[in-house]
């Protein structure tokens, strides 16, 4: 039967939609017609993201002034209402009134102050937020000021990441910058955002396989959520999770998946295809540390990246899902001739670290690079945790990995800094060193807010030195694809948040259903939603 549906859907890719429509090859998706309304309390999705998971967890768990979105500017209103630039270094938020925190204690201006007095002593350093905020004044109760001490254009996304903590949890844990932002570290009603986090804990460098996350009865926007529970998983297998959203009912609800894996989630009985351009983007450093290791020398750096065909990565290894990065080297911009190239290349073996759901990837990069004499010995796990241990341990102490990949969600809004971060001197998140020129670039980038013209040109440059010294193996810039569960409406976003509060069920969704099957009229395929 799935052979059958398969050659029909490929059919159907022939015909056009509205013909395989009409054949009854697939089916509408209808499921916004079966929507429950308001907030059943046994409803629940299960979700595995297994890249950057602790990020979009914590977007769900907290808030703060403002908050990320899918707009130009990259973020809106929040716990703020709104806001004024008073001058280059001084800025008056308006706070939301009748807030209340995941315990019931109210937010205030004294809430905001205590918060970022906190986060002053204990800021995150992945930014120049710590190097630019300068103080914090309330003004009234519903009303605060922000002094800079220079200059900042990207205060607001920042703004974005500095969560606001109940007094409990100050008291116990402090704010928590460092290198992945600040996080719950235990689970409990702390945080203002719409989910309060019941069960496991998770921060980026320390995680439990699973969270579990309840609808805050408190939250602001008292609409939502309309979903009680949430399960977070963060360390399954790939093909395990895979196996959980495409052909077990209740198994799995939203997953990203491997661009070879769309004809499968088709052909899926409970899941539907859903894709839609993203900013996200597979950073893949060199471990410019490693002084020993080839990758230390820009050549063979430069030679690694001519020897990729970017547009047949993006035909076959990302099924066209995706676009052409202007990071990486052009057709004739190489700057090593194609004999270079392949005695720079031939007898080379690199050590690989990558989570196994990436090595639909780097078999298309393997696959090129064999071509010219290269072997790729892989280091992989399922947890991300590991990846950023190997990633941080190498500032302390050179670890054995040549190239090592991380899927890195948009956490920024549509900005390039969650790139350009790879290319900053001491930044946690780089291996740069000793490129004045390159500083020079950032130091003013800080400064520069999106809308001027100099941002543009400031982009190009950064971007152009990176290409030259070949910082990282750059690849093209992938879709967001997901599987999602055919009884689940929403639509998902293609940044580094995903506004589950707003996501509904229907009345076949297995957590409402009880012990009545799933409808097998509801089980053909659907066919792929394209989101703008």
């Amino acid at each position: 039967m799935r052979i059958s549906f398969f050659l029909c859907l490929l059919l159907s890719l022939f015909w056009g939609v509205e013909v395989a429509e009409e054949k009854g090859i697939y089916n509408k998706d209808t499921s916004g017609e079966r929507v429950v309304q308001g907030r059943d309390p046994r409803s629940h999705i299960k979700v595995f993201l297994p890249s950057m998971s602790y990020n979009y967890v914590s977007r769900l768990v907290n808030e703060g002034l403002v908050r990320l979105a899918e707009n130009e500017q990259g973020w809106e209103y929040s716990l703020a209402m709104k806001s004024t630039k008073l001058s280059p270094l001084l800025y008056e938020f308006e706070l939301r009134q009748g807030v209340r925190f995941q315990d019931g204690t109210p937010f205030n201006a004294d809430s905001v102050i205590h918060n970022f007095n906190y986060f002053l002593k204990q800021p995150f350093n992945y930014t120049n937020i710590h190097n630019s905020l300068k103080r914090v004044e309330k003004v009234s109760d519903f009303k605060i000021r922000l002094h800079l001490s220079q200059p900042y254009g990207m205060l607001f996304r920042d703004l974005a990441r500095i969560y606001f903590y109940s007094e409990t949890y100050l008291n116990t844990f402090g704010w928590g910058g460092a290198e992945t932002g600040a996080n719950i570290k235990a689970s409990g009603p702390y945080g203002l955002g719409p989910y309060i986090l019941v069960d496991g804990m998770i921060t980026g460098r320390k995680q439990t396989p699973k969270a579990i996350l309840k609808a805050n009865p408190y939250y602001w926007e008292s609409e939502y959520p309309s979903i009680e529970t949430i399960t977070f998983y963060t360390e399954l297998e790939t093909q395990e999770a895979l196996d959980l959203a495409l052909f077990k009912d209740g198994g799995l609800d939203f997953m990203q998946i491997p661009f070879n894996k769309k004809i499968e989630t088709m052909l899926s009985p409970y899941a539907k295809l859903v894709s839609m351009p993203s900013t996200h983007n597979f950073t893949i450093y060199f471990n410019l540390l490693k002084h020993y290791s080839p990758v230390a020398r820009k050549e063979v750096r430069q030679a690694l990246n001519c020897a990729l065909n970017q547009q047949n990565l993006l035909d076959f290894t990302y099924k066209k899902e995706g676009r052409l990065n202007p990071s990486a080297f052009g057709e004739n911009e190489c700057p090593l001739d194609n004999a270079m190239v392949e005695r720079t290349l031939k007898g080379l073996e690199l050590n690989v670290a990558t989570q196994d759901s990436l090595l639909f990837l780097w078999k298309g990069i393997e696959y090129q690079l064999s071509m010219y004499g290269v072997k790729l010995k892989y280091t992989t796990t399922t947890s991300e945790k590991e990846i950023y241990n190997l990633m941080q341990q190498n500032h302390k102490s050179i670890q054995d990995w040549d190239i090592l990949i991380q899927n890195t969600q948009d956490w920024y809004g549509r900005h390039p800094w969650p790139v350009y971060i790879r290319y900053q001197e001491n930044n946690p998140w780089s291996f740069v060193r000793y490129d004045a020129e390159m500083e020079h670039y950032i130091h003013q980038f800080f400064g520069i807010e999106q809308e001027d013209p100099l941002f543009k040109t400031l982009t190009h440059k950064i971007q152009d030195r990176a290409k030259k010294k070949a910082y990282m193996l750059f690849v093209p810039i992938p879709n967001a694809v997901f599987a999602m569960n055919k009884e689940l409406v929403f639509d998902p976003l293609g940044i580094g948040m995903q506004p589950f509060w707003k996501a509904k069920i229907t009345n076949q969704h297995w957590s409402v259903r009880g012990d009545k099957p799933y409808p097998t009229e509801f089980q053909i395929p659907i066919l792929p939603k394209r989101l703008p």
